[in-house]
């Protein structure tokens, strides 16, 4: 026998995974490939039923919860919860804004006064995901550098 067959097998549960610098963590690329399954979904059913529309925004809210992971401490990091924040607003926002022009279309009336307000909030709270996926992804950026010059 080997010395890796006699070596005894841990009981509990293994150690959390260290992701090697340079490298998305497992929930962030998962979260990357069902929000990249979930928006060409939504943009090929999108013209036919509301729920594919906001199927695609639900799957820019993944990638760009994705892309905004921390690379030290816990992958979902403060600019992770306000980039998904503002996604479920933005998402929210959409979904009233087709409701309420869809409900005034079905009436034959003009749509609400309150529409155009909703969507300015969805742009504002889209502009506000894009901004906060961006800052995680510049500040990865930089800490990483900043980390490869420590070394040399």
């Amino acid at each position: 026998m080997t010395a890796e067959q006699d070596t005894p097998r841990a009981t509990g549960a293994a150690p959390a995974a260290v992701v090697p610098s340079g490298r998305m963590p497992l929930g962030a690329r998962r979260l990357f490939m069902i929000g990249g399954l979930c928006v060409p979904v939504g943009l090929v059913a999108g013209p036919y039923i509301l729920g594919g529309q906001l199927l695609a925004i639900a799957g820019v809210v993944m990638v760009a919860a994705a892309l905004s992971y921390s690379g030290n401490g816990p992958w979902f990091s403060r600019w992770s919860w306000i980039a998904t924040a503002a996604g479920v607003l933005w998402l929210a926002a959409t979904a009233a804004y087709w409701g309420s022009v869809i409900a005034a279309a079905d009436a034959a009336t003009q749509a609400p006064a309150f529409a155009p307000a909703l969507f300015t909030a969805g742009l504002v709270c889209f502009g506000a995901m894009a901004v906060a996926t961006v800052v995680a992804m510049s500040l990865r950026a930089v800490r990483a550098r900043g980390q490869e010059a420590g070394k040399v």
